[in-house]
């Protein structure tokens, strides 16, 4: 067995620049880095040593995780603490199931149902305004709507309110914050404002909760509010606070940035639109039961977090001392799930960089259980994957009844940042027109 400090890794002068490296393109980096170094190899991000292990095998015993050796907590509150913490993610072993179980009943078919109607109707009015515009810088303008819908779909309100413009631009600096390299609350710096917005949201999410534990709708917050485990147990105000802004957070931000990327696969890759079409045709009025029957449309989307998943790495910390692939690796030490590693492997994809939506029909995600793993897997699997699908689905279905999409101009590249979620650096101009 090799020791710790046998780990391949960069000489010092070079990783003083692994964290800008990391920002500007953590996939191109991990892999030149193991390119370099192996499976197994250390660099030093935001001033930690942290060892990558690309191994599909290793990513099923970290997110498996039946040991206990590694904390979600403590990976994630590098980046989160101060700004997201005490979501779900970031909770480890019966702190986390417990969490989980309350929080799963937010999730069931009662709350799908809702969520589903409401959902409906925001993709037909987001249809008819696409159908409307010229041409549509679409990150940005995606953005507005997904939160938009988050406000209606999460905590019932009218995104035209002025305190829900105000809960929006909290959002925004509350995400932005998440990758300030001083993270030091002063100064209205980046970091500042993130602090800042979370401290607004506490404000205007305490009064929420309990209106609606007097008044209940048909939002998460309720349903947070109702939610029980099989022994009684619920959730404080703080704790659904809490859930709240995570789950907005994870829920918007990460939707925007799969829908882009899908935008520029169906752009690219023109035919597919075709194929959409041609499914959701099929069915004009669209129920919660027929969604499972949208399997064009599914596989699109899968396909598009295959190739451009939201979030690119997944942070974690090794509880115990552990030996993985031949190195005695120590507790305490930092790591980080490859998700786009895993999701481009060439020993399972066939051709993993082309876009082929079919693969999914062939089974080729099954050759290895953690070779496809845009929602995480293990305990911490995402809980609401299933809405994250539904709602993906309801805006093809309401797009593709009556329009195409291609670039305003394809001639020139779309580059994307792929931290703190994968998404455009400049602008991505769509035109929508009828079919």
């Amino acid at each position: 067995m090799k020791s710790y400090s046998e780990i391949p890794k960069d000489p010092i002068h070079q990783t003083w620049f692994h964290s800008l490296q990391f920002i500007k393109d953590a996939p191109l980096f991990l892999e030149q880095q193991r390119q370099k170094h192996g499976q197994v190899f250390r660099c030093r991000i935001f001033g930690f040593d942290i060892v990558r292990i690309q191994d599909a095998d290793v990513t099923g015993t970290i997110l498996k995780n039946s040991h206990e050796i590694v904390s979600a907590e403590k990976g994630w509150e590098v980046v989160l603490d101060d700004i997201f913490p005490n979501g779900l993610l970031s909770k480890d072993g019966k702190h986390h199931l417990f969490h989980r179980r309350i929080m799963q009943h937010a999730f069931k078919k009662e709350a799908m149902l809702a969520y589903f109607e409401e959902i409906k109707v925001w993709s037909e009015a987001l249809a008819s305004d696409l159908a409307l515009k010229p041409s549509v810088d679409f990150f940005p303008y995606i953005k507005v709507q997904t939160l938009n819908l988050a406000l209606k779909l999460f905590l019932g309100l009218d995104p035209s309110e002025a305190v829900s413009k105000s809960i929006s631009k909290a959002f925004i600096d509350m995400v932005e914050s998440t990758m300030a390299l001083v993270r030091i609350p002063m100064l209205n710096s980046k970091f500042h404002r993130g602090v800042k917005g979370r401290a607004h949201l506490i404000d205007v999410f305490s009064s929420l909760v309990k209106q609606r534990r007097k008044q209940p709708r048909n939002d998460l917050v309720s349903f947070l509010c109702d939610s029980t485990d099989e022994d009684g147990n619920q959730f404080s105000d703080e704790q659904i606070i809490d859930h709240i802004i995570f789950t907005m957070m994870a829920a918007h931000d990460t939707t925007a940035s799969s829908l882009s990327s899908l935008m520029l696969q169906i752009t690219d890759n023109i035919h597919w639109q075709d194929k959409i079409a041609e499914e959701v045709s099929r069915f004009p009025n669209l129920s919660y039961e027929q969604l499972k029957d949208l399997t064009v449309s599914e596989n699109v989307f899968k396909e598009t977090l295959r190739i451009m998943p939201p979030v690119v790495t997944a942070p974690r910390v090794f509880f115990k001392d552990v030996n993985l692939l031949g190195y005695d690796i120590p507790a305490g030490t930092r790591t980080g799930i490859n998700i786009y590693g895993n999701h481009h492997d060439p020993r399972y994809w066939n051709s993993p960089e082309k876009f082929d939506p079919t693969r999914f029909e062939r089974g080729e995600d099954k050759n290895h259980p953690n070779i496809y793993i845009p929602f995480g897997g293990g305990a911490h699997k995402c809980i609401g994957m299933h809405v994250a699908m539904m709602e993906v689905k309801l805006i093809l279905n309401a797009i593709f009844k009556q329009l195409r999409v291609e670039q305003v101009d394809p001639s020139q590249p779309v580059l994307f940042k792929k931290v703190p979620i994968w998404h455009p650096k400049g602008k991505f101009e769509l035109k929508f027109k009828s079919a």
